[in-house]
């Protein structure tokens, strides 16, 4: 997939991370760097591909911003 088909199906980007909710989970690309890649699932993350300071990064972005997120998935 290229960096603009990862943006357009994504629910949310926060500063070049796109954020897409699944079923059970939610799948984070650094839209930087699409091989760095993170799984977050019941609030936690689960699987990473990315450094401990990106985990911290999207975690926090992700607290954040998470009612939101949920708010655009279920408009």
């Amino acid at each position: 997939m290229s960096v603009q088909e990862i943006a357009d199906q994504a629910d949310m980007i926060v500063a070049g991370y796109a954020f897409k909710v699944l079923e059970d989970h939610i799948e984070i690309t650094d839209l930087n760097n699409l091989s760095k890649t993170a799984v977050i699932q019941n609030d936690e993350l689960v699987e990473s591909v990315m450094s401990d300071e990106e985990d911290a990064i999207v975690m926090k972005y992700y607290n954040r911003n998470k009612d939101l997120l949920k708010e655009t998935v279920n408009a």
